[in-house]
């Protein structure tokens, strides 16, 4: 069972990385597995960092390299001893080298991506170049092609014969992938099916045919969300003639799965960067993250006191109608947040879809209806307590319409944008709040003007 390091094991790594005493170090890092190390990487100070990928096992030091940010991993390429990059790159499986190659691409230079290539044997430089071609979030960019594939026309025990040879060279050997002579997907099958079968039966006779596979340019996403679906911790990848290309294993989906949480996350905040590693980020690097909607909200908020301008005899007739606009258009923000997080959710797993619009229109009005009454009956009490009875109907009424129309704002929104084939996740919490504040004004002002007849 896996355990945390202990924080006298990470004590001592610490106190040997200090000391600069190199065997030290070595020996506190046998007592540390890859996880535990990336589990206390970001509390490392970054100048220890290096000399810990360079005195690691090279298996292990491939480990915690493959989980390391892209710019970091490009940062450390650089840095380390020409030997120890050759080492990691020759543990590093096929699809994770091809991140790196492509991180120190983006991050360094074509030429010292390219530089990296030339240490690599002829055979798994034409393997990594091809991964390099597709996109980062396609089915392509996130499989590999160290999988097992055998003919339809070959025996059970031709089949065994055959894995002991290939083996240890792939990524995983419990499930088998049936080809014909032109490498199209004919079948698959599991280690079981062959141990229980008849060293002479065919694998046709013992291949399943109906094979769940993705093609090369789906997006990740929906790769993850099929291999959930399935309960598949491996999932054949095919290209446009179904031949094929590669398989994506259940550690790449599980990065897919944390990274495109992260970026909704992220959006839902109004951070533009999905990339984002707060740890490893400085103060410009953060603030360029946040400004750019910040800007776009505060102008779009600058609307608020052109509304209150257009208002101004109302609130000079009524003064205390000022008291309750902030409850008002701050519980407009947090219902239409309530809404849209709860759509953008059920989109995302497909608990609803586009044509449900009507479904969900009724709903959330229902739901806004039943909500806007209950608050709306906590705050009448406010509003007498506070000696204001003849605002009771203003501010009960507005406070009633205004979580209605956040809510199914709130709602609709994500709909429209997936119409637009846009991620619903753009609707962000923040920009929910500012058009809330903007609509709920309106409605509180103009409720005000029509019943005190101001």
């Amino acid at each position: 069972m896996y355990e945390s390091a202990t924080p006298a094991e990470l004590e001592a790594l610490k106190n040997a990385l200090a000391e600069s005493d190199a065997f030290k170090v070595k020996a506190a890092l046998e007592e540390l597995y890859p996880a535990q190390i990336l589990e206390h990487w970001s509390e490392l100070a970054p100048e220890h960092r290096l000399p810990i990928l360079t005195l690691l096992s090279p298996a292990d030091a491939a480990e915690v390299f493959s989980h390391l940010s892209e710019a970091e991993q490009a940062e450390l390429l650089e840095a380390l001893p020409p030997w120890r990059v050759k080492e990691i790159l020759e543990e590093l499986s096929l699809d994770d080298l091809a991140d790196a190659i492509n991180a120190v691409e983006e991050e360094k230079s074509p030429e010292a991506a390219e530089a990296l290539l030339r240490q690599l044997d002829p055979k798994t430089r034409a393997e990594v170049e091809e991964l390099t071609e597709y996109e980062e979030d396609q089915a392509g960019g996130i499989m590999t092609p160290e999988y097992i594939a055998v003919r339809d026309t070959m025996r059970v025990e031709e089949v065994f014969r055959f894995l002991r040879r290939e083996a240890p060279d792939a990524e995983q050997i419990y499930v088998i992938y049936v080809v014909d002579g032109e490498e199209h997907l004919k079948g698959v099958l599991t280690l079981r099916d062959l141990i229980v079968a008849d060293p002479k039966t065919k694998v046709s006779e013992i291949m399943n045919p109906d094979v769940i596979y993705v093609r090369d340019d789906t997006d990740q996403e929906e790769v993850a969300r099929i291999m959930a679906d399935y309960n598949f911790t491996v999932l054949p990848v095919v290209d446009e003639e179904k031949k094929l290309v590669g398989i994506v294993t259940i550690d790449d989906v599980v990065d897919v799965i944390e990274e495109e949480a992260t970026e909704d996350i992220y959006r839902l905040g109004a951070v533009e960067s999905p990339e984002l590693v707060y740890s490893q980020s400085g103060v410009l690097a953060l603030w360029s993250a946040r400004i750019r909607w910040l800007i776009i909200l505060i102008l779009t908020g600058s609307i608020t006191s052109s509304i209150l301008q257009g208002f101004e005899s109302v609130l000079e007739a009524a003064t205390a109608l000022a008291f309750y606009v902030p409850v008002l258009v701050g519980t407009g923000g947090n219902t239409g947040n309530q809404s849209s997080t709860l759509i953008v959710r059920a989109l995302a797993t497909r608990d609803v879809g586009l044509s449900d619009w009507v479904r969900i229109l009724r709903k959330e009005v229902g739901v806004g209806m039943l909500l806007g009454l209950t608050l709306a009956l906590l705050l009448a009490l406010k509003v007498l307590l506070d000696g204001q009875a003849h605002l009771l109907l203003v501010v009960g009424v507005s406070l009633g319409l205004v979580v209605l129309l956040a809510n199914v704002v709130g709602a609709m929104l994500p709909l429209l944008l997936r119409r637009l084939r846009l991620d619903p996740a753009l609707i962000s919490n923040p920009l929910i709040a500012t058009i809330t504040d903007v609509t709920g004004l309106i409605v509180y002002l103009s409720v005000a003007r029509l019943l005190l007849n101001l």
